[in-house]
């Protein structure tokens, strides 16, 4: 069985070592610093931009309009909109488009160059043929936040009890959350995979990847309804919870003609709860990162889902069991059902040593590899029909 697992290995890595040798654009890529910046081949693309997904607005009264200059009359504030980044490659392959959505206190950096300079997922799925396109949470980065609740506590309207939290992410959050070792004595797991030198550890070692964890606002959301939201921790249990961010993935899925959604940690569940939105027929794949299992699915849910491939994903130095309870459960009715839900822990391969980052992890493309392998075994080819 080891053998094999070590051949499965092999074949995989062997089979993302070669990129697409693309010409005359040259790929220009964002790190923390400049001159943590690696060299990339060239990268030719059809086209590239952003854009916006959802959004509404509501009246903003003029006491709670600042500065004082602009307050003579109310004024209509956009909030709920998720904004969109996204590369199409010159030769993409006929495969759909994958959409990739950050997790708690990030942003869209979590799959753009890596801490340290290297090529991030953003990048090399759209090098593998993919159309690619980084989500960014409502409520977070260039999504923007709603910030009226804080403008009627500071008028006095509101108690400051009724104050949204902000989820502040530290350092010791990091160590703890992301499984890197050991916060005190700041000692990484022996086989460690992720960048520590990023996080102060080591030779020449930055705090760079600090740099892109910011304040998370999801308890801001018109939709938080979340028991936790009070601690700023606004992850819906419930799959068919209302909640932002998923209904504009389901909403860009069917813009889009059919997509892959990709979730990973705090929104790992986000794909299954968007394939769930009244209205959503054009979720084409669910890859959950780092877990984002339900356990209490209706018979309803099931009968979409099982219609849907599902991966779900999780890297090493877990203190609990691995596939935790709910995706065991989740595993189990989907499969019951005629569905195909397959559960990886690294480890399992012959993996050892990735983080709860592992889209950053120094293996971070022979992860991806193992990711696209799953993709073009599981999920149908978009004009072709065939798995």
């Amino acid at each position: 069985m080891q053998k094999q697992k070590r051949r499965l290995v092999r074949k995989i890595a062997a089979g993302g070592a070669a990129l697409l040798s693309l010409a005359f654009v040259p790929a220009i890529a964002a790190a923390q610093e400049l001159s943590d910046l690696k060299s990339s081949p060239p990268l030719t693309l059809k086209g590239e931009g952003s854009f916006f997904v959802g959004g509404s607005t509501h009246v903003i009264d003029p006491k709670y309009i600042s500065p004082s200059t602009f307050s003579a009359d109310s004024g209509n504030s956009m909030i709920n909109q998720m904004y969109v980044q996204y590369q199409i490659p010159q030769n993409n392959i006929d495969q759909y488009p994958i959409v990739f959505v950050h997790g708690c206190c990030l942003t869209s950096k979590t799959w753009e160059t890596t801490p340290d300079g290297r090529m991030g997922w953003y990048e090399y799925f759209t090098r593998k043929g993919f159309k690619t396109y980084m989500g960014e949470q409502v409520g977070r980065g260039r999504s923007g936040f709603d910030a009226l609740n804080y403008q009627k506590v500071l008028t006095g309207d509101l108690p400051g009890s009724k104050n949204p939290a902000i989820l502040i992410a530290t350092d010791k959050f990091a160590w703890s959350v992301f499984r890197w070792g050991d916060f005190d004595t700041k000692t990484p797991f022996k086989d460690e995979r992720f960048p520590m030198q990023t996080v102060g550890v080591g030779k020449n070692a930055t705090l760079d990847f600090y740099k892109q964890v910011i304040p998370d606002l999801n308890s801001t959301l018109s939709e938080a309804s979340s028991p936790t939201c009070a601690d700023g921790n606004c992850t819906p249990s419930d799959p068919n919870a209302p909640f932002n961010s998923p209904d504009n993935m389901a909403l860009l899925a069917n813009q889009l003609g059919g997509a892959i959604l990709v979730g990973h940690s705090q929104s790992s569940g986000y794909p299954t709860m968007a394939a769930l939105r009244p209205g959503s027929t054009n979720v084409k794949g669910i890859i959950q990162l780092e877990t984002g299992c339900f356990s209490n699915l209706t018979a309803a849910n099931i009968k979409v889902l099982k219609n849907i491939p599902i991966l779900i994903m999780v890297g090493d130095h877990f203190t609990t069991a691995q596939p935790p309870a709910t995706c065991v459960t989740m595993q189990k009715q989907i499969k019951q059902a005629g569905g195909d839900m397959t559960f990886v822990a690294l480890p399992d391969l012959g993996i050892h040593g990735n983080s709860h980052m592992f889209m950053q992890d120094n293996n971070n493309l022979q992860v991806a590899d193992i990711i696209i392998n799953w993709i073009n075994k599981h999920v149908r080819f978009k004009n072709h029909g065939h798995g």
